[in-house]
């Protein structure tokens, strides 16, 4: 009751049993070799795309935490050289009057 292995142009096929009156599987083996393989690719395709996006995903969490410290960092600086720059502005307004009419007019205190 086994099957029978025959030779189809090159191509080897296993011929099951028959299943109803006109019915009969038949598995190219080549065909089955070949489909095996293009499901092998394209898994392994898959997974290398999925990798890599989380690879890119773990390295965009990376430089936003470094853009915030670095963010933080030049605003804290930058609010230091304002409130040094805002101190000598009120120091020069207070101690230089380039008003030519006001020079000869003391300043209260």
């Amino acid at each position: 009751m086994g099957g029978e292995v025959s030779e189809n142009n090159g191509a080897r096929s296993y011929r099951g049993e028959v299943i109803g009156d006109s019915m009969a599987i038949t598995i190219n083996f080549k065909w089955a070799l070949q489909i095996c393989a293009l499901v092998g690719a394209l898994v392994y395709g898959y997974w290398q795309i999925e990798d890599r996006i989380r690879n890119l995903e773990e390295s965009m969490l990376h430089a936003d935490n470094s853009i915030e410290e670095l963010l933080s960092k030049h605003m804290v600086e930058e609010q230091i050289k304002r409130e040094e720059l805002e101190d000598k502005v009120s120091f020069y307004e207070k101690e230089f009057n380039i008003n030519p009419l006001s020079w000869g007019k003391r300043k209260k205190k």
